[in-house]
């Protein structure tokens, strides 16, 4: 998706959606549907049936929150059904969730080991690391957690296929959509060293 028409559109939408939060003429709001409307359409040329969500209120980033378990000099990285490549454990905020809490119940759920937080790693602004273009606006929270027990792959999980360790320099082809071996090579900096300060854009 070119990323020009994915900013325009995303801009669009966030107009739109801030005028139907705080306009109350019926005109205007109207207008402000059809900017909304059109900002869908914009990326439809690409993406066909492609609808924004309505978000009512000023628009925000999306959080997505990741989780570093380092043990023995390996790092667990998860492998997607979807579309075999592999991750760091996480996924998007929970709001009854913090973004501590988030980032171990996604390991809890998806590979089966208890963790703990740590220290938060990074604060990252996912446009800003080599990701591909996606229609949401994402910031990245990087967690790097301890390992406490258990490894029994939930029986449940439909969104993961196999769980396993490895050490940095055999990372596997990693899923560009969710973490990179950026975000492998920060996490095994800050276990080395814990007083490194939080990295963030």
């Amino acid at each position: 998706m070119p990323k020009d028409l994915l900013a325009l559109s995303r801009e669009i939408k966030g107009l739109a959606e801030t005028g139907l939060r705080y306009s109350d003429g019926a005109f205007d709001r109207e207008r402000y549907q059809r900017l909304h409307e059109i900002a869908s359409e914009l990326l439809q040329t690409q993406v066909p049936n492609f609808i924004w969500p309505v978000e009512f209120g000023y628009p925000t980033p999306k959080v997505d929150s990741r989780a570093a378990v380092i043990d023995e000099g390996k790092i667990l990285l998860v492998r997607e059904r979807s579309n075999g490549l592999w991750t760091l454990p996480g996924g998007w905020m929970d709001a009854d969730h913090s973004p501590s809490e988030n980032a171990v119940r996604e390991v809890l759920e998806e590979s089966g080991y208890t963790v703990r937080a740590r220290k938060l790693v990074a604060v990252w602004d996912k446009a800003k690391h080599g990701h591909p273009a996606e229609p949401e606006y994402t910031y990245k929270l990087l967690f790097l957690c301890e390992l406490l027990g258990g490894g029994e792959p939930p029986s449940h999980d439909h969104e993961i296929s196999e769980i396993r360790w490895f050490a940095p320099t055999e990372l596997p082809e990693m899923c560009p959509h969710r973490a990179s071996p950026e975000y492998v090579a920060a996490a095994f900096r800050h276990h080395a060293d814990l007083d490194l300060p939080t990295e963030w854009d």
